[in-house]
């Protein structure tokens, strides 16, 4: 990369779309990041790299807010490393954004023309509305927003986006990042109680205008940054969670209440140690759970939906054109028709058995009361209910339910992601696995085992029958499944299809089926 200048933001989008990875630096107040994005035709962004330093610019500042010496070498150090692997990945084009610390120090702009002059990385200084827009755009690309409040913690600042159906409407920066509100209030290690208390105090006055500004009770508070990120791990691994990705937790607050007793009374020192927080958040954590809870209580919720994504998908995201906002059906297209260009899978087949799969569902979903949320994890396994060939044709189905569970298919939380892989898993008539309903009752309600069933069924029955354009009714009182067809069926379909399709349907909906000449 040398000296080419790496931080414009606006540009030939034409050709970022075009390129197959994306870069994003983010040289934040306690941390830097480094993460290289693959991206697809299709407008979607997905992490095939990340390393991080925390070279803490917001360490130690002057009485003014000026960097130290110390801190702009830190962070010219940084630069320099990730310069360095973005180079050697062959990266094909690198943003670069610097965000609080920077801004706010009055030698903010002798920090970025050093890093330039020593790595050719020409940083961009963003401001708190930027950082909101791109926290707000990353969540944005991996699920449906609709009146919500999504908030991103750094080390110097937190931002608010506030979300009316969907779109970006508003958004505040706050003095309210981790390490800034470490140093000011905490002296001692651990804090002591009366350390805590004015923290929790001031942070509670400067949310609450702040929250009521944006004119009422959020549906959901989305949050990203890398504190909620430690604290979703610290809880996955406390609970022996069975989704072990933070992406989509619920986190509540009675999980961070227990989080913020358990590392309250430790020093630093071995908060460290516990799984999640690590050495770079361990002595800024507790004053990010403060701000975490009365953020809550001042949204009037009881837990936050963890984003795996922020600022840095926000930025390849918009570097490459995607169109944002998108609904939930959408976005899942979208992963799959990126899944499928990584893994070379039949896209086109996989659209084939949805229309027909989400067809059947539509009959029968008032018998079972399913709902969006069903139809949503079935149109995803149809896409992809053959992608496991990629690894193995003859085991594919169990080879999909796991890249349904691993790979990033956006728009589905944990629930309905663990609805499609179940549902690829057994849609060739196998049985549900004995260990499902112990391993994922955390995350799937009561019926979901028998309502995976029936999607794998309904999956099955597609998958034999989409070929020749299937028509479906519920005949005599609704004993009986009617299947016509809008093209000959005969070389369309294999061997004994109609026997394929009555003994799934038999066996798991009760259903007599009515074929024509079969």
């Amino acid at each position: 990369m040398g000296r080419q200048r790496t931080s414009e933001i606006e540009g030939d989008r034409d050709r970022a779309r075009s390129a197959t990875t994306v870069g994003v630096i983010d040289v934040g107040s306690n941390t830097a990041r480094l993460v290289v994005f693959e991206t697809s035709e299709a407008g979607t962004v997905r992490p095939v790299f990340e390393t991080k330093d925390s070279p803490r610019l917001g360490f130690a500042t002057g009485e003014d807010g000026s960097l130290s010496e110390a801190a702009i070498a830190r962070g010219v150090g940084t630069v320099r490393r990730f310069s360095g692997i973005v180079r050697g990945l062959g990266t094909e084009r690198t943003l670069a954004v610097a965000t609080s610390a920077v801004r706010e120090a009055p030698n903010g702009a002798e920090f970025v023309r050093e890093v330039e002059r020593a790595t050719g990385v020409t940083l961009r200084v963003i401001s708190g509305a930027d950082e909101a827009r791109y926290a707000y755009l990353g969540v944005a690309g991996t699920g449906e927003l609709r009146n919500d409040i999504v908030c991103d913690q750094g080390g110097g600042s937190l931002q608010l986006a506030e979300v009316r159906n969907g779109t970006l409407r508003n958004s505040i920066s706050l003095p309210l990042g981790s390490l800034r509100l470490s140093q000011r209030f905490f002296e001692h290690d651990p804090p002591k109680r009366r350390e805590r208390d004015e923290l929790r105090e001031s942070v509670r006055r400067t949310l609450a205008s702040a929250v009521e500004a944006f004119g009422g009770r959020p549906g959901r508070l989305v949050a990203v940054g890398g504190t909620v990120r430690a604290l979703a791990r610290a809880s996955i691994d406390l609970k022996e969670f069975p989704i072990r990705r933070v992406h989509g937790y619920l986190l509540y607050d009675h999980d961070i209440e227990a989080l913020e007793e358990l590392l309250g009374e430790m020093p630093a020192a071995k908060r460290k140690a516990v799984p999640g927080i690590g050495a770079d958040r361990a002595d800024v954590v507790l004053a990010g759970i403060t701000v975490l809870e009365e953020l809550e209580r001042a949204a009037g919720v009881d837990h936050v939906v963890v984003s795996g994504a922020g600022i840095r998908e926000g930025i390849a995201l918009e570097a490459i054109g995607a169109r944002l906002p998108a609904g939930a059906e959408e976005l899942v297209d979208r992963s799959i028709a990126a899944a499928a260009q990584s893994f070379a899978f039949r896209v086109d087949h996989g659209r084939e058995v949805r229309t027909t799969a989400l067809a059947l569902f539509d009959l029968l979903a008032p018998r079972f009361g399913w709902e969006a949320s069903e139809r949503l994890a079935l149109r995803a396994a149809a896409g992809m209910h053959d992608a496991g060939i990629a690894v193995d044709l003859w085991n594919h189905a169990q080879h999909s339910s796991y890249l349904l569970r691993n790979y990033p298919v956006w728009g589905l939380d944990q629930r309905e992601g663990l609805l499609a892989s179940m549902a690829a898993y057994l849609h060739e008539g196998d049985d549900p696995p004995s260990e499902w309903k112990r391993g994922y009752l955390p995350v799937i309600r009561g019926a979901d085992l028998d309502t995976a069933t029936r999607l794998g069924a309904i999956l099955e029955v597609a998958e034999i029958v989409s070929a020749a354009r299937p028509r479906f009714a519920l005949a005599g009182g609704g004993r009986s499944l009617a299947v016509a067809f809008s093209s000959p069926a005969g070389s369309m379909l294999p061997s004994r299809w109609a026997e394929k399709v009555r003994k799934p349907m038999q066996r798991v909906f009760d259903l007599e089926v009515k074929v024509p000449d079969a």
